[in-house]
């Protein structure tokens, strides 16, 4: 009998969350955040720590994510989260101000983290591909490492940290005045309880546990690669501000940094190395995927927002429309022709409208990708009058010239 097993991705998300990071203070930089999926999954805590500052500033997604992760994963050895503990669920340590401030920050980045426009794309793609790396990170290793449930484990309020006395270690059941399984039991060697003092020795003849053994040797694949890809991206920069190359723009930029840690996926592929690249080149990658798919018009992009024109002299069709988002309406109304003109509107997202004059001869061309098209067809009012050429491009929205 055999079976096929399909993938549950509603169970992976609950064990995902279930298994989550904790935050861990003893390896903390700001909150122990980038410490905690480090320690949960087995990878540097310093490639989280770039991810999240990589995104905090392309698009400002870290800063959201950060201040929501720190809000929801409980630190170690408490017994909940600073969200939970605000609503009642469960103590955690610190101070409630904290946590109230980690709302307010987490309520006024949730909707700026991308800004408006292309940013907030570019936002939103970082967002969407550490989210999507935490969930890869997890079906990579789904079971918590060893000596994840000792750092996980919540322990009492005497041994939490920032109280009195406090110790992150446990200790062994029985060790303590609230011992949970009674009194300590006298080894075998000493059954009538005789020498307590020596209790701690181990029995004769039982050889000693083995020591721990050595710590495997990191690999330097991920940093040298992320160093490479910082020299490639600091030589474009400089090519681009120094040397005159335009051409070399923010995403031609990540997508260089990107090709080098794709490089350093494919050695670590073979070498069965480098696991920690995966968290950079999510976020590149995302980046890179957005950024080429907002097309920029020739000329570059005027702006956002609606915009409105008003031409009433011949000599302003010499100057073409190309807005990025928003609506933008070219009032023609008292526009009398010279001679044959021409004149083009590109929009990549939201409404054009075009108010022509009743009695202008129009030879018109209107195209949108998505949406509708509402353009009149070529006219001719005069054999012996000026034509306006007009040409109206829109990506995404609705195209409308009226007379």
């Amino acid at each position: 009998m055999s079976s096929t097993s399909t993938t549950d991705v509603p169970s992976e998300l609950r064990s995902l969350w279930r298994t989550r990071p904790v935050r861990t203070p003893d390896d903390a930089k700001i909150a122990g955040v980038c410490g905690g999926f480090g320690r949960r999954y087995g990878v540097d805590p310093v490639l989280f720590r770039i991810a999240f500052v990589i995104a905090a500033l392309w698009g400002g997604a870290g800063v959201f994510l950060y201040a929501l992760l720190w809000l929801l994963l409980r630190s170690a050895g408490d017994e909940a989260s600073k969200g939970e503990a605000l609503i009642g669920k469960g103590q955690a340590s610190g101070s409630k101000v904290t946590a109230v401030a980690l709302v307010v920050v987490v309520i006024l980045s949730a909707p700026t983290f991308g800004g408006s426009g292309a940013s907030f794309f570019v936002g939103a793609g970082f967002l969407m591909a550490m989210l999507a790396g935490w969930y890869g990170l997890h079906r990579r290793t789904p079971v918590p490492p060893a000596g994840w449930a000792e750092v996980s484990a919540v322990r009492p309020p005497s041994e939490r940290a920032g109280a009195p006395g406090s110790a992150w270690t446990s200790r062994e059941p029985g060790s303590g005045p609230s011992a949970p399984y009674g009194p300590p039991v006298p080894p075998s060697w000493d059954p009538l309880g005789a020498a307590p003092f020596a209790w701690d020795l181990p029995d004769p003849g039982v050889a000693p546990a083995p020591g721990p053994a050595p710590a495997r040797r990191r690999s330097r694949l991920t940093k040298v690669t992320l160093g490479v890809a910082l020299i490639a991206v600091a030589v474009a920069v400089g090519l681009s501000t120094l040397g005159g190359m335009t051409w070399l723009d923010s995403t031609r930029i990540a997508a260089i940094a990107l090709a080098v840690v794709a490089g350093g996926l494919l050695i670590g592929a073979a070498t069965r190395r480098g696991h920690g690249l995966l968290v950079v080149a999510g976020p590149l990658a995302g980046f890179v995927l957005l950024a080429s798919l907002v097309q920029v018009p020739e000329g570059g992009w005027e702006g956002t927002g609606d915009r409105t024109l008003q031409i009433t002299e011949p000599a302003q069709l010499d100057t073409p429309v190309n807005h990025e988002i928003g609506s933008v309406t070219v009032d023609m109304r008292e526009l009398e022709l010279d001679r044959d003109r021409s004149y083009s509107i590109a929009n990549n997202a939201g409404e054009v409208r075009v108010l022509l004059p009743a009695g202008i001869s129009v030879d018109s061309t209107c195209n949108a990708d998505i949406g509708s098209v509402d353009c009149p067809d070529s006219a001719r009012v005069d054999p012996s009058d000026p034509v306006l050429s007009l040409y109206v491009y829109n990506g995404i929205g609705s195209i409308t010239v009226t007379r």
